[in-house]
């Protein structure tokens, strides 16, 4: 066997993480609602990747085949004939399944920035009710409004926050795909390894030269 089958699934990698990128991309655009935009990452983007590397198993193991049929290029029909039998590529491919990693994100921005509005409106509001008002009843009273004011600053801060939420998105999302390149880039070289030891134990049983082409 050459490394034919190595260099052409490499590059077959990197094509498809570029379209996978390009594809969720469209997901971090600022008309899409932060809040959105996380569901949708975290559902397509494992999927995208269990399916684009599907692909890359499909051609990897073609050009495994393509390279196996090379080195049997003179063996006698007959052997050809047992190897075909083997159904080598079958085999590996049941062999093979993928579990693609959880896209986890990081700790949304927004929700940070608005609870440090709401808890400072809170204890500011506390303080004032505690040293002006007396009374239970208009303890009670400013106390509500307090709450009210909080709650408006949450939502206030969590909506300026979408910015830095979507720039976490993005961020995640690089991290996430990085890694997964990596995870699929790994387990196609697992799947290249078993084929070419399954390979090596049949062209040694019939006494077949593999040659070390590149």
């Amino acid at each position: 066997m050459n490394r034919r089958a190595a260099k052409q699934i490499t590059a077959n990698i990197r094509d498809e993480f570029a379209a996978i990128r390009k594809d969720a991309v469209r997901h971090l655009d600022s008309s899409v609602p932060v809040d959105h935009a996380r569901e949708l990452l975290g559902q397509h983007v494992p999927a995208l990747v269990v399916g684009r590397a599907q692909i890359l198993l499909d051609s990897l193991l073609i050009y495994l085949m393509e390279d196996a049929m090379e080195a049997l290029s003179s063996a006698p029909t007959d052997v050809k004939n047992y190897f075909y039998a083997l159904d080598l590529r079958a085999r590996i491919k049941g062999s093979f399944s993928l579990e693609p990693h959880t896209l986890q994100f990081s700790v949304d921005p927004r929700v940070v920035a608005g609870s440090a509005a709401a808890g400072g409106t809170l204890v500011a509001g506390g303080l004032i009710i505690a040293l002006v008002l007396p009374g239970v009843v208009g303890r009670l009273i400013a106390g509500l409004g307090t709450l009210v004011a909080s709650a408006v600053a949450y939502r206030l801060a969590h909506s300026a926050g979408s910015p830095a939420a979507r720039k976490a998105l993005e961020s995640d999302l690089s991290t996430y795909l990085a890694q997964s390149e990596t995870q699929v880039a790994d387990w196609l070289a697992g799947v290249e390894r078993a084929f070419v030891e399954n390979f090596g134990a049949f062209a040694s049983k019939y006494g077949i030269r593999q040659g070390d082409a590149s």
